[in-house]
């Protein structure tokens, strides 16, 4: 084979025969990298021609609002620091925040033993009851209203009709009952 004349012929050529399996050389890489920064540097100086010529400048006017902007923007930047410091003069020092939280603490155990004693409430609700029976001569039962009781509530108790209750007492359909106040809860 090595006498075969082509090959002979092919290896002592200087030009390169095209080949898709061929891989690129690193000067093909340097002109591509020289090509780029060529370009860069054509746009870098016609960007400058452009900006020299005024085509990008900024007007007076333009910066004399922009400069207007950033003073009104200090002016209440200066305000915020003030009221900041207003603010942080308020709060309480350390020892007066931890004194509030022991006086906190205190008042929630007072709460919790209150909570705990019986109430002696609850055992003077029967002669209340008793009283209003008695109260009542002509057979009617009178009820005295507690707090927190409405005229529907009255009603489920004494197995009375709202309405009938309303025009037992003269109600409206807007009136309310108030502790204290005396109802007929029966005819």
């Amino acid at each position: 084979m090595p006498d075969d004349p082509e090959i002979r012929l092919m290896d002592t050529e200087a030009e390169e025969v095209y080949s898709p399996d061929r891989k690129r050389t690193g000067t093909d890489k340097k002109k591509v990298g020289i090509f780029a920064a060529i370009g860069v540097v054509v746009l870098a100086v016609i960007g400058g021609i452009y900006m020299m010529l005024g085509g990008g400048g900024v007007s007076t006017d333009e910066v004399r609002l922009m400069q207007t902007k950033i003073g009104s923007l200090e002016q209440k930047i200066t305000v915020l620091e003030k009221q900041q410091a207003a603010l942080q003069a308020r709060l309480p020092a350390e020892g007066a925040e931890a004194a509030l939280t022991g006086k906190v603490d205190t008042l929630a155990q007072r709460v919790e033993a209150l909570e705990k004693k019986p109430v002696a409430v609850v055992a003077e609700k029967p002669k209340a009851a008793q009283k209003e029976k008695a109260a009542a001569p002509s057979g009617k039962k009178i009820h005295t209203v507690q707090k927190g009781e409405t005229i529907y509530g009255i009603s489920k108790k004494f197995g009375i009709k709202t309405d009938d209750l309303r025009k037992l007492n003269n109600l409206g359909a807007e009136d309310t009952v108030k502790p204290g106040q005396k109802l007929v809860v029966s005819k």
